[in-house]
């Protein structure tokens, strides 16, 4: 079977994950960690080589999918 790996819409993931982490901390401890987090700047491409190295976005997603319940 050949799946097509479709690519989330990167506001919805941002909001999708703010809101996690408010429910998880707090609208506080949340506030402080968008503070701290995500004013910083950041090389996207540096930090992806640690991350993922070579692998594909479907490696990528293979994995995720073992570790969770996709």
């Amino acid at each position: 079977m050949n799946q097509k790996l479709v690519v989330p819409e990167m506001g919805l993931v941002r909001s999708e994950s703010i809101q996690a982490i408010i429910n998880s901390l707090g609208i506080a401890k949340a506030a402080f960690f968008c503070r701290e987090n995500m004013s910083q700047s950041v090389d996207y491409l540096e930090l992806k080589e640690k991350m993922f190295g070579e692998k594909s976005a479907r490696e990528i997603y293979e994995e995720v999918k073992k570790q969770s319940l996709l």
